[in-house]
């Protein structure tokens, strides 16, 4: 069956480096959405956080971020949302105080972090767009003030090997879904809201049964997509489990295989 939506993950899969857009990538995009395929970018991060290269992608007809919590339309106007309770997410934040991390929340399409001049972050990110977001000193005091239900909640794990207790200790006292885009992070949202989630309501909005959708994906916040959708297919530098649920396997990231995925999509190669 041809498929007519494929919802693409950035990090470590559209994006080079976790930051750009190849030229390749761009035109994988456009030839897609003029072949009449939608293409709906799937991320963990904020509608904001996307790089406005790619927010700024002529027919785009929505983005599903912060892991399906906030799915909103091309001006980034939130179409549906999952969130987490505040009063929840301070509980969170508190108890993240105990272990070395640097949280986040995605709060009405954006990111505020905790301010920060670690080093480790500078390592970890570079010169990158996380600097350029909203920070505060005291990110549950901030979510507090604001009482406004949260996208979700991220957190660098300094000390990756504590993040099994970390886990059992947050979901023994809250029914949230945890999930990650790398072994040293940690990702909560709404029990109800993940990718997958996200991605059958955008197939319901269009009409679009699973057997004509594909996802292309790295990470273990793909999973549930990968479950969903008619046609998966893992990047080369996909995790482990990722590649034994997909259909398909393309090159690495930083080889444009998603574009080289697209490319093959549209081509009727694969289906």
């Amino acid at each position: 069956m041809a498929v007519r939506l494929v919802a693409l993950d950035l990090d470590g899969t559209a994006l080079m480096r976790h930051r750009t857009l190849t030229e390749r990538m761009r035109r994988a995009v456009l030839d897609s959405l003029a072949a009449g395929i939608l293409v709906v970018p799937a991320t963990g991060r904020s509608y904001m956080d996307i790089p406005e290269a790619v927010r700024k992608l002529s027919g785009i007809p929505c983005f599903l971020t912060s892991n399906g919590a906030n799915i909103v339309d091309g001006t980034g106007k939130s179409l549906c949302a999952d969130l987490i309770p505040w009063v929840w997410c301070v509980k969170v934040l508190r108890l993240l105080e105990e272990y070395d991390t640097q949280p986040s929340v995605h709060i009405r399409g954006a990111s505020v972090n905790l301010k920060t001049a670690d080093p480790r972050i500078v390592a970890r990110y570079g010169n990158s767009d996380y600097f350029k977001r909203s920070s505060v000193d005291d990110l549950a005091e901030y979510v507090a003030e604001q009482q406004t239900d949260i996208e979700k909640i991220f957190a660098v794990l300094f000390e990756p090997e504590r993040k099994a207790e970390l886990t059992a200790r947050i979901t023994a006292g809250l029914p949230l879904g945890v999930s990650a885009s790398g072994p040293d992070n940690i990702e909560l949202n709404s029990l109800t809201a993940s990718k997958g989630h996200g991605l059958s309501m955008l197939c319901e909005r269009f009409g679009i049964g699973a057997a004509q959708t594909a996802v292309v994906g790295d990470s273990i916040n793909d999973i549930s997509m990968f479950a969903f959708a008619g046609c998966s297919v893992a990047m080369g530098n996909a995790e482990t489990c990722l590649k034994e649920m997909a259909d398909y396997e393309t090159e690495t990231c930083e080889e444009d295989g998603a574009a080289k995925a697209l490319e093959r999509l549209v081509s009727g190669e694969w289906q």
